[in-house]
């Protein structure tokens, strides 16, 4: 029987200053002899973290105000974990539960705690965070509702039982593995070091295990196609396409036929070309420029993904449940079948596909004077790389391009600069910062981790896409208010009075109005930043203020770009909203200006929610590869500088590799250090140390822990073991109800 201990804390609520004792209260609670043990353990639990006080005789009372905040809990990496309050009117923050307090909780999970007084040191006041920047304690004390059926985790063997169980990643729950549950022709030994999904038959409690049968493997822990299955089970993203999905995939035609041209401008002679990675095998833009007597003229055409995907199959319900592609170093799950992404739906060299056609003037300045949006059939007269378009605008020889498409590059490069002044100066703000160049081996594993090297043709083909994608949005508006954009908004003035009082430290500065700061001011301060040493610090900060972007059916214009209207449009192939952008636009070129169907606005939070998982999912991989090589540099030495200071310590960025770490406050041995947020920056209170953002440091490699995705660095001469050593004696081992380390311990 499961100890009920949400009627224990609501009986003891309502003792006011009285006592009770141990019998008394197991017969108000209707509990049996074989729950006493259970009972005193969890009161001896309230008696230690100062909420009751044992007396003589046996007789508890209430020394302190029980508090319960109901709300879901996030199981973080390191097994703890936060419970979000449901109470939206509530100013309460965030509680922090150790893993010994989770009572067999899971992330998710719809709870019941228990508030925990403030220990010593961790807060003066409410509402501010000590040395430590923990928040208030909790202690869960009912789950009120299971948010999953499944687990993942590794199985191994108990080596006292012989039984096989299986190990939560996260919070580090077990649950033992039904002997009845394994697939066919699977022993339990063949799953011992296995990455499994197991079926909950039994949830754990705070000395229980749990249990279940094993539903699917996914193969050996570490290994790198594992790793990836891992991060797409953790964000709920589908790995396979089902098979009537397959099917109509299948079925879709291979080539443009003759029925295909009806209604469709011909741009088959127009020297369409598509420019993308080296590793790239969809295609879904191309471009191409012509200087005109009166200025330029550009066509952009997107591959027509609407024309064989319909609305209502199941390809198109397949691509909005994914709502976006994933992709990970060396690998891609793709929102359609490859037979459609690299196949018909591709913007293959030297074929004809079908489009949906931009033509746009331009006039000398490079301002936009016409938009024309129209069906088309195109044909790529060359597939180009970056690489490739880069030489030939460095004036390279010997590059096996075309003569007449060379010199149309070479128009490209002066639109796309004109383009890019006409940003700058309405205020667009361009945040240059790297992207991690994450190279494998034959195994998959990273043999070298540095930055993306962001060229001239990178920026050109961005600059045609940022065109396109505003002018639908401007063509579209034109015919009707609600549609799917890209939306974001500006930042909040507090952020941004944060961040003018930070850089001034560096003599630069920037005004923000009482209406909020407008986007012209923030590029003042990146120019300001432009070569200076703390240009990647300042770019960085900012980007960390601004707001999220996100999808809306009402337009409510783009602030990073200082645009009026944007949308989503090049991208069909990967990304759905630009595949309903295309359902919309071809409807106002048939005279329909209705829209059946889902509300946009349930769409518009559908593929935000979709994309932001994706980016988590791809985030894991990549820490997980910064982790595995990082992990035979233990006690190695780099020079780097620090990217951003909290009150727990600072993180460091690697000058050789683009890899970040954390220099944990514990480690820093040397001084007591203050967190001042103003300056980013902790100062130590007697010898006045500071480490602040920009600075640049020296730090060794201390250890690797690739399940939490975390790369700890320690500065030269600093005992870091030492340190944690002292740091846990001062604090002292807090005993909690789920702590199996102290069983019997006795009463205080």
């Amino acid at each position: 029987m499961m100890l009920p201990t949400l009627k224990i804390i609501h009986e003891l609520r309502h003792l006011g200053g009285q006592s009770i004792s141990l019998k008394a209260l197991m017969q108000v609670l209707d509990l049996d002899a074989a729950d006493r043990r259970s009972l005193i353990r969890f009161l001896d639990a309230l008696v230690i973290e100062g909420l009751l006080r044992h007396m003589q005789r046996g007789r508890y009372t209430v020394r302190k105000k029980l508090q319960l905040v109901s709300g879901v809990v996030q199981v973080q990496l390191g097994g703890h974990a936060f419970l979000v309050p449901s109470d939206d009117k509530s100013d309460r923050d965030d509680l922090y539960i150790s893993s010994y307090c989770l009572l067999g909780a899971m992330s998710g999970d719809s709870v019941v705690a228990l508030v925990l007084p403030e220990q010593r040191g961790h807060r003066s006041r409410r509402g501010q965070r000590g040395r430590c920047g923990r928040c208030d304690r909790g202690l869960i004390v009912e789950i009120t509702q299971r948010a999953h059926a499944t687990v993942l985790g590794c199985c191994h063997r108990q080596h006292r039982s012989g039984s096989l169980v299986l190990q939560s990643e996260h919070s580090g729950l077990e649950f033992i593995v039904a002997q009845a549950g394994f697939e066919p022709d699977v022993s339990g030994d063949a799953l011992d070091g296995q990455v499994a999904v197991l079926a909950i038959d039994r949830y754990p409690g705070a000395q229980v295990s749990g249990q279940g049968h094993i539903i699917e493997v996914f193969g050996e822990a570490g290994d790198p196609q594992v790793d990836i299955r891992m991060a797409l089970y953790r964000q709920g993203i589908p790995t396979a396409f089902t098979p009537q999905v397959q099917r109509e995939a299948e079925q879709v035609a291979v080539a443009v036929c003759a029925d295909d041209y009806s209604a469709r401008v011909d741009l088959c002679e127009i020297p369409l070309v598509t420019i993308d990675g080296e590793d790239a095998r969809d295609f879904d833009d191309a471009v191409a420029v012509k200087k005109t007597p009166s200025g330029w003229k550009m066509w952009v055409a997107i591959a027509d993904v609407g024309h064989y995907v319909r609305s209502g199959s199941a390809l198109d319900a397949a691509a909005r449940e994914r709502g976006t592609s994933v992709y990970f170093p060396g690998s891609c799950v793709p929102m359609l079948p490859e037979v459609l992404s690299n196949g018909i739906c591709s913007l293959n060299p030297h074929v004809e596909r079908l489009v949906l056609a931009l033509e746009l003037d331009f006039d000398q300045a490079g301002q936009r004077t016409a938009i024309k949006a129209f069906s088309a059939v195109m044909r790529s007269h060359a597939r180009l790389t970056y690489e490739q378009v880069q030489q030939c605008i460095d004036g390279g020889v010997g590059i096996d391009i075309d003569t007449n498409i060379a010199e149309m590059l070479g128009q490209m490069c002066q639109l796309a600069k004109l383009l890019r002044s006409g940003r700058t100066t309405r205020g667009a703000l361009d945040f240059d910062l790297p992207e991690a160049d994450i190279r494998l081996n034959e195994e998959g594993l990273p043999y070298y981790i540095g930055r993306m090297v962001r060229t001239e043709s990178h920026r050109l083909i961005e600059e045609f896409m940022l065109c396109a994608n505003e002018a639908v949005a401007a063509w579209v508006l034109q015919r009707r208010q609600t549609a799917l954009f890209r939306v974001h908004d500006a930042p909040d003035t507090q952020a941004m009075q944060s961040l003018q009082q930070f850089v001034a430290t560096f003599d630069m500065g920037f005004n923000v109005a009482d209406g909020g700061v407008q986007s012209q001011e923030l590029l003042k301060l990146l120019r300001q930043a432009q070569g200076s040493a703390q240009e990647y610090t300042i770019n960085r900060i900012l980007l960390r203020s601004m707001k999220r972007a996100c999808y809306a059916a009402e337009n409510r214009g783009h602030f990073g770009l200082a645009s009026e209207a944007y949308c989503h449009f090049t991208s069909p192939i990967r990304r759905y909203p630009d595949l309903m952008q295309h359902r919309i636009v071809l409807k106002l070129l048939a005279g329909d200006d209705r829209w059946p169907g889902e509300s946009l606005v349930k769409l518009a939070e559908h593929t935000t929610a979709m994309e932001r998982r994706a980016m988590l999912a791809e985030r894991d991989v990549v820490d997980l590869r910064k982790c595995q090589f990082m992990a035979d540099k233990v006690g190695l030495r780099y020079s780097g500088y620090i990217t951003a200071v909290t009150a727990f310590g600072f993180f460091v960025e690697l000058n050789e590799f683009f890899i970040e770490g954390l220099v944990h406050v514990r480690t820093l041995n040397d001084d007591f250090y203050r967190y001042d947020p103003e300056q980013h920056s902790l100062i130590g209170q007697g010898r006045r140390n500071i480490f602040q953002v920009g600075m640049a440091v020296t730090v060794d490699v201390w250890q690797v822990r690739p399940d939490r995705r975390k790369i700890d660095f320690v500065l030269p001469g600093m005992d870091a073991k030492s340190s944690r050593l002292r740091s846990t004696q001062k604090r002292g081992k807090k005993v909690t109800w789920g702590d199996r380390k102290h069983k019997g311990r006795k009463r205080y």
